[in-house]
């Protein structure tokens, strides 16, 4: 498959945000695409290349993430989605079907809830927002746990996933701890009335970093 996206970057809130963008002509509701926590757009290649044969995809990378700017900011889940929501205003953008994985599912949950005339549709994908016990345990359990896994993942995904990993982590390492301890400890549940769009709940059964009892919960 080709990747057949245009990087761009955009000022918002005087933070520069870097996301791609491709897919079909803007003529129906695009998607927005949230990545997860530790890394940026880039080890969601293929899944971007599948969604822009039938869509137009905005895939930014989220402040303090990838090349976005923002080396350390302490937001909550509020916090990204009004920034978000202001993101999409800047690049006129009206309405979308909202995909958020793990932490970015959990930032999708609360823009839904926040605007929902703005999301058409809402998938999570192993979604944050259940908080976990104890928090030093399972943080250390998620680094062994996602290095098991590295052996069953495409070598290229690999170096992708490892490439962002790393450097959001050795260079941005504040921001990427506050981002963790905001996933394990956030409790969402609150805000799921609010939400009025159709919602689709997507979860790995051998998923070892967030487990399907969240999925179960929300």
């Amino acid at each position: 498959m080709t990747y057949n996206f245009t990087a761009k970057q955009v000022e918002v809130n005087k933070e520069r945000i870097f996301y791609l963008e491709g897919g079909i002509e803007k003529t129906s509701t695009p998607i927005l695409f949230l990545h997860g926590w530790g890394v940026g757009i880039q080890p969601y290649q293929e899944v971007l290349n599948v969604l822009c044969n039938r869509y137009q995809v905005i895939a930014p990378e989220l402040p303090g993430f990838g090349k976005s700017s923002g080396s350390v900011i302490n937001w909550n889940y509020q916090d990204y989605a009004k920034f978000l929501i202001a993101f999409l205003h800047k690049i006129n953008i009206n309405k979308v079907h909202l995909i958020g994985h793990s932490v970015g599912g959990g930032i999708s949950a609360t823009i839904a809830a926040l605007m929902p005339n703005i999301v058409e549709s809402l998938i999570l994908v192993d979604s944050t927002g259940i908080p976990v016990e104890p928090v030093p345990l399972v943080m250390a359990q998620r680094v062994i746990e996602m290095t098991a896994q590295l052996p069953q993942i495409k070598f290229p995904q690999i170096v992708q996933v490892f490439q962002g990993f790393s450097y959001n982590l050795f260079w941005r390492t504040q921001n990427t701890i506050k981002v963790l301890l905001l996933s394990l400890e956030k409790d969402l549940k609150a805000i799921l009335p609010e939400i009025t769009s159709p919602c689709l709940i997507v979860w790995g059964k051998n998923d070892l970093t967030t487990p399907i009892s969240a999925a179960q919960e929300l």
